[in-house]
């Protein structure tokens, strides 16, 4: 990698970090899967709000951002439904439950910062794993492959992410950053308001 790259990349992220920094922060802490009482309920519940989300986000995604060999293998709405179904979700059900609205992103560059809080999402999932498998046991252990996420992959992947963002250039950045912004105020949202009715 050239400096002028590894400068790239790290302006990105800095941007990137920087301009998520007050979404992130309130969606993370509404959660509770890191609770150590989180409980059964709860639990499938925050599951299937994420399936809600991602059931719309994938495909939207892959029309704006025009590279299937990248993105197959982050596609990660089938955990998700495995999940779900390891917890008695049956396929009516899942069929039947709420949706997302999309979140508003145009062209290549904002799907590019949407990635972003997606996949770094998954850089959290063994402290999430743990505790599920804690206070859920075997019904946590069997219904966790969302958070498993890339399991032994994970920093391959990631880095595999970051060498994307070093495409973008320093005049793209705002559009990456509203993606990404968009996209955690989306999730945000999506959790607290329609997911606790």
């Amino acid at each position: 990698m050239t400096a002028s790259g590894l400068a790239t990349r790290g302006a990105m992220l800095a941007h990137l970090r920087s301009v998520t920094r007050p979404a992130h922060h309130a969606m993370e802490g509404g959660l509770g899967l890191l609770d150590r009482h989180l409980g059964l309920a709860t639990y499938t519940g925050i599951l299937a709000r994420f399936y809600g989300f991602w059931r719309g986000w994938q495909p939207q995604v892959a029309a704006l951002f025009h590279d299937e060999p990248f993105l197959r293998p982050r596609r990660r709405l089938h955990l998700l439904a495995a999940d779900l179904a390891a917890l008695g979700v049956t396929g009516t059900a899942l069929d039947g439950l709420p949706l997302c609205p999309l979140t508003t992103l145009a062209g290549d560059r904002e799907a590019l910062g949407s990635l972003y809080v997606m996949e770094g999402s998954t850089l959290g999932g063994r402290l999430i794993q743990r505790n599920v498998a804690h206070c859920l046991g075997e019904d946590g252990r069997a219904s966790c492959s969302y958070f498993t996420g890339y399991g032994n992959d994970t920093g391959a992947m990631w880095g595999g992410f970051l060498a994307r963002l070093e495409e973008a250039s320093a005049g793209d950045m705002e559009r990456v950053g509203g993606g990404a912004t968009a996209t955690f105020e989306r999730i945000g949202w999506w959790l607290s308001s329609v997911g606790a009715t």
